[in-house]
């Protein structure tokens, strides 16, 4: 071991004693009443033989969901004779839905949809599901608490039979996000936009109700991958807050750096198998990383690895085998997006990477050239803010970047819109919807002005634009104008012809007069009604019919 690799085996030890991981000291929770009604689906033979050797639940309800699994005379007698009082039933499955203490399963019975729980237990739900089919019942990588699939050649099948009287009673867990719908960027004015939390929630806790997105507390499992994805903040994990962990991240590289360390890597894991590995391997780790422990490996996403970046730290998230592939698809996207933005500025390509165990045991060293003055503690808390605070800081401290923007992968929550100037007839229908206020109007002027920091990218504007003048273009700007805001269409205001105040955009105007020219309330000397003001056009229909009361029969 050099003399820097001792300092920083200190700087680590000493970093990671001071600093502690925050957490939440109360925690708002969501809570499961459970009462042992389980519901066993399957082949019939595994049904009885498995109900046999359960002890302890209020009731049991078989439901034959596949063929006997095996024809062995006898193992058919021994299955015959197990269970011999619990009822089979053979209704095809419609559905199940919902989670522990309250799965609603529908069957068809009688050539109609009924809740099985009613017809067997008369009750409205089951509390637990043993699955033993080959077939899951739920198409989601994470499956709901209280459903357990044990597959004929499962080898967990005594350990399932063993733990599930334990789910009987009142339990509660960490509400793993904080919502707020009024910064989302999913829809408005019944235009659909952004998607991403929908996309990629592996327990399918997410839906769209009444245009919103609504989140099941119950059926989350805290993958953390929708406050990733996010693009405006709109979701965030809760375990511990944004702020808090940033401040953390922060304090311990000053801590770090204070004690004599350099080159620092930070290692972000989950809190379970790669706490475990890191425990274990600990020695054999690079004396200058320091392990930073997550609730999940997606609950920390851009803002925080960029923020890393900008405080002089390398980023290595450590991929364990139980991660879902569907949180998997969208780190390496997520970390796609981040390398370009990080390359483009100047910085290693690197600065972030997703490794595994192998990688992390086999790197017994990890360089970090990264050159540069920490940036000051970040205080915000707005997910976008910090993302362009450590991005400036990155730009300024490089001494490579030399592009005003970095292209970046379609689907990237960063770039401008391009507005057709032939098309545009300000009408502003991409100002109504625009959830960011990227897009605003231009007060007394008929003008639509942008604010490209603001923009998520999320096609609202371009689904409400009725002239399809809208294109938008993905990028990430480094200069400092992307934060003020520009015009990107103007034209001259129509002004009334009998008062001569300007009261629309002139295009509006003309094109309202060429779409109207042929309706029967616009006829003659009528259309000129479209080129007044809101006053005018009300006194000269009064006039009309006052000199014209037969008029009054045509409206």
């Amino acid at each position: 071991m050099t003399i820097e690799q001792s300092s920083n085996a200190l700087a680590v030890a000493s970093a990671t004693a001071k600093v502690m991981l925050p957490h939440n000291l109360a925690p708002a929770t969501v809570s499961y009443s459970t009462y042992g009604h389980l519901l066993i689906t399957g082949p019939e033979d595994r049904m009885r033989l498995v109900a046999e050797q359960l002890k302890g639940m209020a009731s049991i309800t078989l439901l034959a969901t596949e063929k006997i699994s095996n024809l062995d005379e006898e193992h058919l007698e021994k299955a015959a004779s197990a269970s011999p009082e619990l009822k089979l039933y053979e209704f095809p499955l419609n559905s199940v839905k919902g989670f522990l203490g309250q799965y609603l399963v529908s069957i068809t019975h009688a050539g109609q949809t009924e809740n099985l729980a009613k017809i067997s237990q008369n009750r409205v739900h089951f509390d637990l599901i043993l699955n033993l089919a080959d077939q899951c019942l739920f198409g989601s990588e994470l499956p709901p608490a209280g459903y357990f699939h044990v597959r004929e050649d499962d080898q967990n099948l005594a350990a399932v039979i063993s733990d599930l009287p334990n789910y009987i009673g009142e339990f509660q867990k960490p509400k793993y996000f904080h919502i707020n719908n009024d910064i989302c960027a999913h829809s408005s004015r019944g235009q659909t936009g952004c998607t991403r939390c929908l996309d990629v929630c592996p327990a399918d806790a997410i839906s769209s109700i009444n245009d919103l997105v609504n989140i099941d507390p119950h059926m989350c499992h805290g993958a953390g991958g929708c406050a990733t994805a996010c693009p405006t903040g709109a979701i965030s994990y809760a375990l511990p807050q944004p702020l808090r962990m940033h401040e953390y991240l922060q304090r311990l590289l000053q801590a770090y750096q204070a004690e004599g360390g350099s080159d620092p890597v930070v290692l972000l894991h989950d809190h379970e198998a790669g706490a475990e590995l890191v425990t274990a391997i600990r020695e054999q780790i690079a004396d200058n990383v320091l392990p930073v422990q997550l609730e999940e490996l997606a609950a920390a996403g851009q803002e925080s690895w960029l923020l890393l970046a900008a405080s002089g730290a390398k980023i290595r998230l450590l991929k364990m085998p139980a991660l879902p592939e569907s949180m998997d698809a969208l780190l390496k996207r997520e970390i796609k997006v981040t390398q370009q933005i990080l390359t483009g500025i100047g910085c290693p390509a690197d600065t972030l990477e997703m490794i595994d165990a192998d990688q992390l045991i086999s790197g017994s060293t990890i360089s970090n050239d990264l050159q540069l003055i920490p940036i000051k503690m970040v205080t915000d808390s707005n997910k976008r803010d910090v993302i362009f605070t450590a991005i400036n800081h990155l730009v300024e401290q490089s001494s490579e970047s030399t592009n005003d923007s970095v292209a970046l992968p379609a689907g990237a929550p960063f770039g401008q819109v391009k507005v057709d100037n032939a098309k545009c007839t300000l009408c502003l229908s991409c100002v109504a919807v625009c959830p960011t206020q990227a897009l605003t109007a231009g007060g007394e002027t008929p003008a639509l002005n942008f604010v490209e920091q603001s923009c998520v990218q999320c096609g609202l504007c371009d689904s409400a634009c009725p002239e399809n003048a809208i294109q938008l273009e993905t990028r990430l700007s480094l200069v400092a104008e992307r934060s003020e805001s520009i015009c990107i269409h103007k034209e001259d205001a129509f002004e009334c012809i009998s008062c001569g105040k300007p009261f629309a955009p002139k295009s509006t105007v003309e094109k309202m007069v060429e779409k109207l020219s042929q309706h029967r309330f616009f006829q003659g000397e009528a259309v000129n009604r479209l080129k007044m003001c809101e006053d005018c056009r009300v006194n000269d229909i009064y006039t009309d019919l006052a000199a014209n009361p037969a008029k009054q029969l045509e409206l």
